[in-house]
């Protein structure tokens, strides 16, 4: 059976997740973001304002003059992805997470991301690693914990391994999603009445 993620789950991180605040980009100069300019923070935020009302061609725009300007940031590399995956230009989105995960090897947002388009392209080894780094560099990352879940689930047919990641994404998201929840008591019942 080939199980296609609803984009809105794998895309849930757009703003908060995938990208660096503001208030981060004022704080003190680190070697990837030494010295940024007001006309670039607010490019960036043109950026982030673009891409969450799914202007997505004009985001594209804004967050390739914000990597082009700022080259070693991974923030705009991973906006970039996400944008791509939402196009689905599954080769660009490939290219700009490499970028991304070179400028950030433990980015949680550009791993998860990374294990999007594995798992897309059928690598579902690689997608699960991709998880799990991104899970042990931010474990509250619920996105993550999700699509790893659905990976255990759908593809690998391990409902042991898949419950507990539904569970975390469920704690560490608010709870508020009444499908995962309900297919939560599904694989319990499961798991209870087929041992």
């Amino acid at each position: 059976m080939y199980y296609t993620k609803p984009l809105s789950i794998i895309l849930l991180l757009l703003i908060a997740g995938c990208s660096t605040s503001p208030s981060k980009l004022n704080q003190k100069p680190s070697k990837n973001t030494a010295s940024i300019s007001d006309a670039e923070i607010s490019l960036y935020r043109q950026a982030i304002t673009e891409l969450s009302q799914n202007d997505l061609d004009n985001a594209a725009t804004s967050f390739l003059k914000m990597s082009q300007a700022k080259p070693n940031l991974a923030g705009p590399w991973a906006n970039l992805a996400l944008i791509y995956i939402k196009q689905q230009q599954y080769e660009r989105a490939d290219n700009a997470v490499k970028t991304a995960l070179k400028n950030n090897p433990n980015m949680p947002q550009a791993l998860n991301l990374a294990g999007v388009i594995a798992e897309q392209d059928g690598r579902i080894d690689a997608a699960q690693k991709f998880y799990e780094k991104a899970l042990i560099n931010k474990p509250d990352y619920a996105i993550a914990h999700y699509n790893l879940a659905l990976l255990f689930d759908v593809y690998l047919q391990d409902i042991s391994k898949a419950l507990p990641h539904y569970q975390q994404y469920m704690a560490f998201s608010g709870g508020s999603d009444k499908n995962t929840a309900l297919w939560i008591q599904e694989l319990i019942y499961n798991l209870e009445n087929n041992d």
